[in-house]
């Protein structure tokens, strides 16, 4: 399946925006995208997330023959895989020409620049030694998939283990991961790749991104790959494109691509100490771990626990000493003509057979008659006149 190229209005307003310095999604002409690098269960499986270019590394061993021109050396293989599921134009079951230049330019990063090494991976010379395979997948295309491709394979190769073995006489025994603890690979230096994108002006004038997006990369002309390590050693240089490139530029470009691999190498070694205390402290981790953090719905509060049993008598405790004036009772008692009203608190009421005492806990706190109770109740009163009788009658207005 083919996609659809990009338009001419799409292209010229691409290209007028970063002739102002500036791009489509806010970034500088020199500024990449959020790096996120997210570790597996097993060994050697890792995901990288540059922006939304999204890429999966899972590097695997097997014990095999030597080729016969480095006898002592163990194996690299490095292979790249392309499906539909990244972009659209990308078919399955097909090696395209973007897949065959990512994995030439990874085999020129990381297996040329010595970046493993292999001498330790022999086993018995000329007999036996250790295949290393790393499997890139790319999953998301949205631009600069070198970077993040290079990035993981590094990733993967840092954190792989491969199993302990012994030999004794002509004897190999290769030891699970039960018995023994696994052994990582030797790692000589870390070359992370950087990736500009070159743009050419109707004047001749040459402008350069770094970590285009897909949409820049459809609308550039040439592009320029510069692999380099934490120590500002150059590794790899790849370029591509309709685009003239002067000395001046390419060491420019050169110094950019060095300070920019050193910030990627730190992060990286930082994620690799961080997937090493989460194992040690056996905390959840992998990637079903990364995406409830991530969720909407998940809760990063600590869990407390709450002793229901202690309700009831903190409820009664409560209910004691904050009495309300619901609790006062109104009794009332017939005294000759008038009625006298005894208003007091529940809580001061004795029982009603004691112990023939004549003094009582029971305190009046006011003593009323039924006169005075109503006068007290009466808001307004009225004076209504009869037309026919011309006799005045008083009506009085008491709440109920």
């Amino acid at each position: 399946m083919r996609e659809t190229p990009i338009s001419t209005c799409e292209k010229s307003f691409l290209l007028d925006a970063l002739w102002e310095g500036k791009r489509l999604d806010g970034r500088g002409t020199l500024e990449t995208r959020d790096l996120e690098i997210v570790y597996g269960l097993d060994w050697g499986s890792v995901q990288v997330t540059l922006g939304n270019t999204r890429v999966l590394a899972q590097v695997s061993c097997q014990v095999v023959e030597p080729t016969y021109t480095r006898p002592n050396n163990g194996i690299l293989n490095i292979n790249v895989e392309l499906t539909s599921l990244a972009a659209p134009k990308f078919e399955g079951l097909r090696n395209s020409e973007d897949g065959v230049e990512i994995g030439r330019l990874l085999e020129r990063t990381l297996k040329e620049s010595k970046c493993v090494d292999l001498e330790s991976l022999c086993i018995v010379a000329e007999e036996k030694v250790w295949e290393i395979r790393l499997d890139i997948h790319i999953l998301n295309h949205e631009g600069n998939m070198f970077d993040a491709a290079s990035i993981a394979g590094l990733c993967a190769l840092c954190h792989f283990r491969r199993p302990d073995v012994t030999l004794k006489g002509d004897v190999v025994t290769i030891h699970p991961l039960s018995d023994r603890d696994p052994v990582p690979l030797g790692i000589q230096h870390h070359p992370v790749t950087t990736m500009f994108g070159l743009f050419e002006f109707p004047g001749g004038e040459t402008l350069y991104v770094i970590d285009p997006s897909r949409i820049e990369e459809e609308a550039m002309l040439g592009k320029m790959v510069l692999g380099v390590n934490g120590y500002r050693e150059m590794c790899t240089l790849h370029l591509a494109g309709q685009v003239l490139v002067d000395k001046k530029m390419i060491l420019r470009l050169a110094n950019i691509a060095a300070e920019k691999s050193r910030k990627s190498v730190d992060k990286i070694k930082e994620s690799l100490k961080k997937d090493e205390e989460s194992r040690k402290s056996k905390i959840s981790r992998g990637y079903a771990a990364k995406i409830r953090s991530d969720s909407l719905l998940h809760s990063s509060a600590a869990k407390s626990s709450f002793d229901f049993g202690r309700v009831v008598p903190l409820a009664r405790a409560v209910i004691n000493n904050n009495m309300t004036d619901e609790s006062m009772i109104m009794k009332t008692e017939t005294s000759g003509d008038d009625d006298i009203v005894h208003v007091a608190n529940e809580e001061m009421e004795q029982d009603g057979n004691d112990s023939g005492s004549e003094e009582s806990d029971v305190e009046v706190t006011s003593v009323m008659s039924k006169k005075q109770i109503l006068d007290s109740k009466v808001t307004e009163k009225i004076d209504i006149v009869d037309s026919d009788s011309e006799e005045e009658e008083t009506v009085t207005l008491v709440n109920v």
